[in-house]
């Protein structure tokens, strides 16, 4: 059993001081370095990328004299627009906006229907078309009306 003993005390002190801290968990080196790398690469490329866009463009377009035609407001293809920040819209703007969301909402109900169609089968099934018949009755009462008409 001696010989046992000593091989194991032998092999103990052959291992380096790393393997036997790695034992006792991450020193805090270990567990933060990583973590700052991270943010310090997080940081630097985009501080590269605004400084790169910055010697670029200047290699690119010169010195930046200014250009009373590009100092201008532009919007939409048109030099100046027309009303101001006060005006108001139509009604049709916020018809259109409404009708948007309802058929939006239609979408994000049948995400979860789909989920749910395995474990109710086909009586699921029958659920979705009453909902899609009510919503297509809706939309077709719309159309007819003319709502969905902008020139109207």
């Amino acid at each position: 059993m001696d010989t046992g003993a000593t091989a194991v005390a032998a092999a103990a002190a052959a291992l380096p001081a790393s393997a036997s801290a790695a034992q006792s968990g991450p020193s805090t080196f270990d567990v933060v370095f990583p973590l700052a790398l991270l943010l310090v690469i997080a940081a630097a490329v985009p501080a590269g990328m605004l400084i790169a866009n910055r010697v670029l463009s200047g290699l690119a377009h010169g010195p930046d004299t200014g250009n009373r035609g590009k100092d201008q407001p532009f919007e939409s293809g048109l030099t100046s627009t027309a009303g101001g920040a006060g005006e108001r819209f139509g009604v049709k703007f916020y018809l259109v906006a409404m009708l948007f969301l309802v058929f939006d909402i239609e979408v994000a109900v049948l995400y979860p229907w789909l989920l749910a169609f395995a474990a109710g089968g086909w009586s699921m099934l029958v659920l979705l078309l009453a909902f899609l018949l009510v919503l297509e009755v809706g939309f077709l009462y719309l159309w007819r009306k003319g709502a969905l008409d902008w020139d109207r």
